[in-house]
């Protein structure tokens, strides 16, 4: 055990190896972190059929906003407080009482889908359920963001791993075992709950001190500072899945499997963009703040490149293999849904700008301008996702993402030239 510890914490690595640890081991994390729900979707659509398929894709869309809920955007956030304006007690301390208000907004969820017989008992606990074991991710997620803060990328990444891949391991056990989607969710959060304590609460101490304290002026802070970045993450997230609750409403669980089987490749674009980009979060920061305004415009160059890079190959595969790929993957008969993951594949690179963009004004400090594009694309989806799955079904679907995430990112790539000339002119100013 004390060896493992050691080596998550990476005490023995020197400055030069650290770098190139925290790149190889983000980009292990990343890529679990992106394909745990891919990965469960394969195993239960042939372990336990199609429905089941489709009722843990809901589960697993609705306990995505139940994650953002509890992380209440404060991660990239308290990576770029350098500064450390919030200690880490403060941020410790904020977490729990977001991840509990995240936890009542689940049990109410399920209970009222429930009561309104939307739901059956099972799908109604299975949506409980996979939502604890995201509000467990949110909360260990404040220990991650300190381990990056603190410059070790590495130590979070290989934590992070760590909890991933035995928690999943666990339920895929189970579900082979049981074929029992109910069981099998119990054994995930438990797994993931045990993963996270014998990994990052044991490594934590080495970073910071795990106390909680209500200081009400810094929990103000932190809530101010960060409620547009919630807001927006949280709208951005219900916009990406607005598809899904369509289908949800209006279409079958089986429907719904389908669908987030093709989906799944735009998520996959999405987190391959931030891990690839998340390295840089210090270094940008660092270079906006000291006013390396070149190094900071070739930084966002070359992560835009890569988004692009990303999103074509993500096209060509789509117009290529791609349906047959994921239908033999999923064990599915997708032959007839290549024209909507095509288009659901551009709807994934524009996430990814759209994500990236966000991390880029939250570098400025603009993301209260951020606001707005939320708001007004939340709004738009609420009004037409219905009618347009109702009217076009899978296809419309995709149209319906793809859109929204177009005119989300052109209006975040809007609001980043207009914040970063200001505040290049205010750091200008500043310097003389």
């Amino acid at each position: 055990m004390i060896e493992m510890l050691n080596y998550l914490k990476g005490k023995f690595l020197t400055t030069k190896n650290i770098a190139r640890s925290s790149y190889a081991w983000n980009t292990v994390s990343g890529m679990l972190f992106a394909m745990q729900s891919a990965i469960l979707l394969m195993v239960i659509t042939r372990t336990n059929g199609l429905e089941d398929a489709g009722v843990f894709s809901i589960a697993y869309a609705i306990s995505s906003l139940m994650y953002y809920i509890g992380e209440f955007g404060v991660r990239k956030y308290q990576i770029t407080d350098i500064k450390e304006k919030a200690s880490f007690r403060d941020y410790h301390t904020h977490r729990i009482l977001t991840c509990i208000i995240a936890l009542i907004i689940s049990v109410f969820y399920a209970g009222q889908g429930r009561i309104t017989g939307l739901y059956s008992i099972n799908k109604s606990l299975v949506i409980l359920l996979v939502c604890s074991k995201k509000v467990v991710e949110a909360y260990s997620d404040v220990f991650f963001s300190r381990f990056q803060q603190k410059g070790r990328l590495d130590v979070s990444a290989k934590t992070n791993t760590f909890r991933i891949s035995l928690s999943l391991l666990m339920c895929i056990i189970s579900l082979i075992i049981t074929h029992n989607l109910l069981f099998s969710m119990i054994v995930w959060l438990v797994a993931g709950i045990a993963t996270f304590l014998i990994s990052s609460i044991l490594v934590a101490p080495e970073f910071c001190k795990i106390e909680f304290k209500i200081v009400k002026k810094q929990m103000i802070f932190i809530t101010k500072e960060c409620l547009p970045l919630f807001i927006g993450t949280f709208l951005l997230l219900y916009v990406g899945n607005a598809p899904k609750y369509a289908i949800d409403a209006c279409m079958t669980d089986t429907d719904q499997a389908c669908f987030n089987f093709i989906f799944m490749p735009v998520f996959v674009i999405g987190l391959l963009a931030n891990f690839i980009f998340n390295p840089i979060l210090v270094e940008l920061t660092r270079s906006w703040n000291e006013g390396d305004f070149k190094k900071f415009k070739r930084i966002i160059e070359r992560q835009l490149f890569i988004i692009l890079g990303i999103t074509l190959l993500a096209v060509a595969v789509a117009l290529t293999f791609g349906a047959p790929v994921l239908g033999m993957l999923f064990n599915a008969d997708l032959q007839g849904y290549k024209p909507p993951l095509t288009i659901l594949m551009v709807g994934g690179g524009m996430l990814a700008l759209a994500n990236f963009f966000t991390v880029t004004v939250t570098v400025i400090r603009g993301q209260k301008h951020l606001m707005i594009g939320y708001i007004s694309i939340a709004v738009v989806a609420k009004l037409f996702s219905n009618i347009v799955v109702k009217g076009y079904g899978i296809i419309g679907a995709a149209l319906l993402y793809t859109v929204l995430m177009t005119l989300i990112s052109v209006f975040f790539f809007i609001i980043f030239i207009v914040c970063a000339k200001k505040g290049y002119r205010e750091i200008q100013k500043e310097t003389k």
